[in-house]
């Protein structure tokens, strides 16, 4: 409730105003189609004028944007891209573009490099497909972690231990009628990836839209993002996706060689690098 949520915001220590910024941008974090001035103060229970000068601030700064027509403020790519501007994540962007129109090229579909945070995956960026139809995902969208291909190729090959911590809490809510709803269907499709080396999104999110994802690990063979092709399901078939699977591991395994993985002489055994 609004009214209990102020006053949560009220007990934690530290600059009351940057307390409330960053509950704003959380919740627009959360809300990728977007928030009025109104809505975000309703929610929050934070007095609209305090709610205005964060969003003008925010906007001044280029982290938010507000749509001209809809007025809806939501997070910019500034902002979705933030905490992933480090030399070791620019690195993984230098070497994983030329790599992604060539995948694009190869299948004509839109491709997508995104990550695994907070229990979501987060997109960092696209090459859009060569047909006139296509997909579009835009760095900054949030995906599903129980609907995504790549995220379920990232959490197939976590640790045992980060993999649980990742899938602690998630409610398996279905969004089409393919969509994977416990956690017993989860973990199995989860394992097939492992085998496979490549995961696989059959419409679980959006009806009609399949998408197939390999890892990218880093040199220590941790899955520090996923490479995924993504299209309409007239195009991108069920039975077309070990064919695409191949394709995109190899592509992925070559930005993982790029990031150093197998330099040092170990694989991981269930990698499809190796």
């Amino acid at each position: 409730m609004p009214a209990k949520a102020t006053a949560q915001h009220r007990n934690h220590s530290g600059v009351p105003i940057l307390d409330r910024a960053l509950h704003v941008l959380d919740h627009l974090r959360q809300s990728p189609q977007g928030r009025s001035l109104t809505e975000i103060a309703r929610a929050l229970g934070f007095p609209k004028n305090t709610v205005h000068r964060i969003l003008n601030t925010l906007a001044g700064h280029d982290y938010i944007r507000r749509d001209p027509s809809t007025l809806l403020y939501t997070l910019s790519r500034k902002m979705a891209t933030l905490a992933y501007d480090s030399a070791q994540d620019r690195g993984l962007m230098e070497n994983s573009l030329d790599v992604m129109r060539r995948l694009r090229d190869a299948t004509q579909e839109t491709v997508v490099i995104s990550i695994l945070d907070q229990g979501e995956g987060l997109v960092l960026e696209q090459v859009q497909s060569s047909h006139p139809f296509r997909f579009v995902c835009d760095p900054g969208t949030r995906q599903i972690i129980h609907t995504s291909a790549s995220t379920k190729v990232i959490l197939a090959f976590l640790p045992e231990a980060e993999r649980e911590a990742a899938l602690k809490g998630v409610s398996f809510k279905r969004l089409t009628a393919n969509t994977i709803t416990s956690r017993a269907g989860f973990d199995e499709a989860l394992s097939k990836a492992r085998q496979k080396g490549y995961g696989t999104d059959c419409g679980e999110a959006l009806d009609g839209v399949h998408c197939v994802a390999a890892p990218i690990l880093n040199h220590q063979g941790f899955p520090v993002a996923a490479l995924t092709v993504t299209g309409p399901t007239e195009r991108i078939p069920a039975s077309q996706f070990p064919t695409l699977g191949a394709l995109v591991i190899e592509h992925a395994t070559e930005i993982s060689k790029r990031l150093g993985y197998g330099l040092n002489g170990k694989r991981r055994s269930n990698n499809p690098a190796g």
